[in-house]
């Protein structure tokens, strides 16, 4: 199937921590749509990882999910804090702060930008 006929899955998040199992089950869904399989369960990561920071900081969210072609996923993460995203001191001890060195290192690429309501932070991974 042409990836200009797969649907875009657009999901408006509450920022409680049901939304990271909300948006977890929309990639689920939207990759079997696609015929796709998340194998190592990555990209259900990188979106946990990007709508958990999105609770922690902003009033609200949304998550948009799309295949721009044939063998990437795009997630993004729409919310109304304009403050990017800081790459944290990694404090060995602590039990947090490690959520964008795992995108960094499960995505292809990532990144944020500003909006006119906040900003957008987003992860773009091959999904076979």
């Amino acid at each position: 199937m042409n990836h200009r006929h797969r649907t875009r899955f657009v999901l408006a998040l509450e920022p409680k921590e049901a939304a990271v199992r909300a948006a977890r089950d929309t990639v689920r869904a939207a990759l079997e749509g696609w015929d796709r399989r998340d194998v190592h369960g990555d990209l259900e990561l990188i979106t946990s990882e990007l709508v958990t920071n999105a609770i922690r900081h902003a009033n609200s969210i949304t998550l948009v999910l799309y295949p721009p072609d044939d063998e990437t996923v795009m997630v993004e993460v729409w919310d109304d804090n304009p403050q990017g995203p800081s790459a944290p001191i990694v404090d060995l001890q602590a039990e947090g702060g490690r959520g964008l060195l795992l995108v960094g290192a499960l995505s292809d690429s990532w990144g944020w930008r500003s909006t006119a309501g906040g900003k957008v932070t987003w992860a773009q991974t091959t999904a076979p």
